[in-house]
């Protein structure tokens, strides 16, 4: 190959990767990647979002956050006297950034009446001690005086401890260019890659007794600590059961499991600052359907809908 041929070749394959990542950038861009939602880490609760951002996100979905943090409504008029209302969750009550502001159950829940406002504390990755914490230190993180707060946990919180920032997929500060391939490339890395380099060793597959005992007394332990951090609040919480997909699609298998969590609400009804406590599986079970969800916890549009209509039922509202 001569000279001239093989610089061709270099600058025609220049010209590919560039417009490729063009391409891809654009394509990324259109569908609402490279201006991700920022996170803030923090000592105490972990970590949790910005202050006053304003994305539009997958889908040309709207996803906001007021001076405190929290995820709201910014078309609602609110009424100076209103009761707050704070919900606080994992990635289930957060929504995800496919899911638009208004469409979300922690803020439909207010949306029709103007006596009341609800903010929304979820955040993706969180566990009940990351929850707890943030409830027990409300003042640290806000002015404001909501009337209660309503806790939304998901089976499996209980084993995260105190979620960190650090190995996730989130973002502190934005991007660098390319940006929509940069998210993109954080997101799949982190969550696909690293994980499919590793091999899971025959004893790591395998459970055993010991495993089993680990994990239960994981579970209480969290479930005591909650229910301290509870107690040594200053508010009153409601605190709700959203069930996984597979507690309708499989529940004979997984009766025990929803007795267990069951027992643990009920170790709550004791604590003096805990208004009520709600199992939505009980409530949603005879109208579930799969297009409630959009994978084995998180809920599609149609899903916020209908927890937004059972969670008034279950907590007599």
């Amino acid at each position: 190959m001569n000279l001239k041929k093989l610089i061709t070749n270099i600058v025609l394959l220049s010209i590919s990767i560039l417009f490729g990542t063009l391409v891809l950038e654009f394509t990324g861009r259109t569908i609402g990647l490279g201006n991700p939602l920022l996170y803030k880490e923090d000592k105490l609760i972990g970590y949790r979002l910005r202050p006053n951002q304003s994305k539009v996100r997958l889908k040309n979905t709207a996803v906001n956050t007021d001076f405190e943090g929290f995820r709201f409504d910014p078309n609602k008029k609110q009424d100076p006297n209103a009761k707050i209302i704070i919900f606080v969750g994992d990635s289930v009550t957060y929504g995800g950034s496919y899911i638009d502001d208004t469409e979300l159950f922690s803020i439909a829940y207010c949306s029709k009446n103007r006596k009341l406002v609800c903010l929304n504390s979820g955040v993706n990755g969180w566990g009940t001690d990351n929850m707890g914490r943030f409830i027990a230190n409300f003042s640290l993180y806000s002015d404001r005086i909501p009337s209660k707060f309503i806790l939304i946990i998901l089976p499996g919180d209980d084993l995260r401890n105190l979620s960190q920032l650090r190995g996730l997929p989130y973002w502190t500060s934005p991007p660098k260019q390319p940006k929509a391939i940069n998210e993109l490339f954080n997101y799949v890395f982190l969550r696909y890659i690293l994980l499919g380099l590793r091999t899971e060793t025959p004893e790591e597959k395998q459970v055993n007794p010991t495993d089993q005992k680990i994990e239960a007394r994981t579970i209480e332990i969290a479930w005591n600590d909650l229910n301290n951090y509870i107690r040594s609040s200053k508010f009153k919480v409601d605190v709700v059961l959203t069930p996984p997909k597979v507690w309708f699609e499989k529940s004979k298998k997984n009766l025990s499991n929803i007795k267990l969590y069951d027992d643990y609400l009920i170790t709550l009804e004791e604590n003096p600052n805990v208004l009520s406590t709600c199992n939505l599986y009980y409530f949603i079970k005879e109208d579930y359907s799969p297009t409630d969800y959009v994978d084995r916890v998180h809920l599609s549009k149609k899903g916020h809908m209908k927890w937004t209509k059972y969670l008034r039922s279950c907590l007599n509202e």
